[in-house]
């Protein structure tokens, strides 16, 4: 659950993987759901069509198998694991759709198990106002690893993400369904939350419904 204690100076934000930043393009971002890694494993499937089983798959596919996971490793772990079903052969812009569907499907189901029962006694961390969106940061630092994404989201001094904080309440409070970021004002207490549009360089993937190119293995 992501505290006040958490925020840190946007200049610190490089590099960085945990603390929580403002951005002006991007809202809040929480920097351990912006960490590349478990998408990166999504990724690295899909991109050397690497599939986990060999029995019962169409000839014309491969079988991946994603999580989100939380907890402490070696002790209780929960989360959120699902297998897909993926043509071969797909161009690399097609994989790159596939995997940010297969990746939203996954944060959005492991979003919801944070926010339903009995998680959501001790927590108020589903669908937080900045995970999504910090999720598909994340996503796109593995995916297209050339940019700096944190940097584009413009992020702001520590007085003024925790002014906002202040203002407006903890980011716990605000719950964001979508990978569309909340934007609050700067100057704090000069006007109302938003709700912001992606900036271009988070808008080049555009996910896919399931159907011809994947779909989910029940």
């Amino acid at each position: 659950m992501t505290s006040r204690a958490d925020i840190i100076d946007g200049s610190q934000a490089i590099g960085r993987k945990y603390g929580l930043i403002y951005t002006e393009k991007c809202g809040w971002i929480d920097l351990g759901h912006a960490n590349p890694e478990g998408a990166l494993t999504l990724w690295n499937q899909i991109k050397n069509e690497e599939s986990i089983e060999s029995e019962n798959i169409p000839n014309d596919s491969f079988r991946i198998a994603y999580r989100q996971m939380m907890g402490r490793k070696n002790l209780v772990m929960v989360g959120i694991q699902k297998k897909y079903d993926i043509k071969k052969q797909l161009s690399e812009s097609e994989k790159k759709s596939v995997a940010l569907s297969i990746f939203l499907d996954v944060s959005h189901a492991f979003e919801s198990l944070q926010a339903g029962f009995p998680f959501n006694l001790v927590t108020d961390s589903g669908f937080s106002g900045e995970d999504l969106v910090s999720d598909l940061i994340g996503f796109y630092r593995a995916v297209n690893p050339g940019g700096n994404y944190i940097r584009l989201c413009q992020p702001v001094r520590k007085e003024i993400a925790l002014k906002i904080w202040d203002t407006y309440g903890p980011v716990g409070n605000n719950k964001n369904h979508s990978t569309s970021p909340y934007l609050y004002p700067i100057p704090p207490n000069t006007g109302r939350i938003t709700r912001g549009r992606l900036p271009p360089f988070l808008n080049t993937i555009k996910p896919l419904k399931e159907g011809e190119l994947y779909q989910v293995v029940h």
